[in-house]
């Protein structure tokens, strides 16, 4: 695939042939409510969470006896077409902002900002298109111009299930995949993800998709996201058909002559 890619290391993984440093035995911080804070508190043990690339998805299916992801004849088609192609046209690499689980899934940095005096939580990714998800926690519905004018993000709504975030997201466009390999994502796209910090340092992920526009059912994926101790996101800005990374010599960007 002609195209750069960006690979962030996370602060205190272990080093080829060597041990990581030990790491303290933090409590995971809590919100005035009780509610588990999936940020930070104390500036010294600052961070964000970090994912492992995840390209396809039937690896990471929580029903170990499904038999992959239930496409559509159609999508099925489309998706290994794709994939086939090496996906040279992932609209990520052309600057294009990914949602959902393709904001997820990739080993850019995430934060958790808590809002609780306006009822909501933003998430801020560290990407090139600055992507944030706007988590509205005030008990409001999805309001039908969502789906009129669907978005990259889309809307989302959550509450908590005991320690965990659940989020409801609807309202995407068809404009990005759900996942690097190029799984579907059509303006019927309907997430229910699940955020749990299992101790300071892990926070546990699943999601299920229901899609009628590209799936035979609803299905279930998930993974466990790292904290990266110490790591800041950093504003970085990529725009539809910018050039100036081609001043760069030894890189390969998309569409570049």
């Amino acid at each position: 695939m002609a195209g750069m890619t960006l690979i962030a290391v996370p602060v205190g993984f272990a080093q080829r042939g060597g041990a990581a440093p030990a790491r303290p035995n933090i409590p995971i911080p809590r919100l005035a409510d009780g509610k588990p804070n999936l940020s930070f508190v104390d500036p010294a043990n600052k961070g964000g969470w970090q994912s492992s690339q995840h390209w396809d998805y039937a690896a990471d299916l929580l029903d170990r006896k499904e038999e992959g992801i239930p496409f559509q004849p159609w999508a099925k088609a489309l998706f290994d077409y794709r994939k086939g192609t090496e996906h040279k046209d992932d609209p990520e690499g052309f600057c294009v902002p990914p949602g959902g689980t393709r904001a997820t899934s990739t080993q850019g940095l995430q934060e958790f900002i808590n809002l609780p005096e306006q009822k909501r939580i933003i998430r801020m990714f560290d990407s090139s298109s600055a992507n944030w998800q706007i988590i509205y926690m005030d008990g409001r519905p999805h309001p039908p111009e969502v789906y009129e004018i669907p978005s990259w993000m889309g809307h989302s709504v959550g509450h908590w299930e005991g320690d965990t975030l659940v989020v409801d997201t609807v309202g995407f466009n068809e404009g990005h995949w759900a996942s690097v390999y190029g799984a579907m994502r059509t303006d019927k796209h309907h997430l229910i993800e699940k955020f749990t910090r299992k101790d300071y340092y892990t926070l546990r992920y699943e999601v299920t998709i229901d899609d009628t526009g590209a799936y035979t059912r609803p299905w279930t994926i998930g993974w466990d996201l790292r904290w990266n101790l110490g790591a800041e996101i950093e504003h970085a800005v990529c725009a539809e058909n910018n050039r100036f990374l081609e001043h760069y010599e030894n890189l390969e960007i998309p569409g570049a002559r």
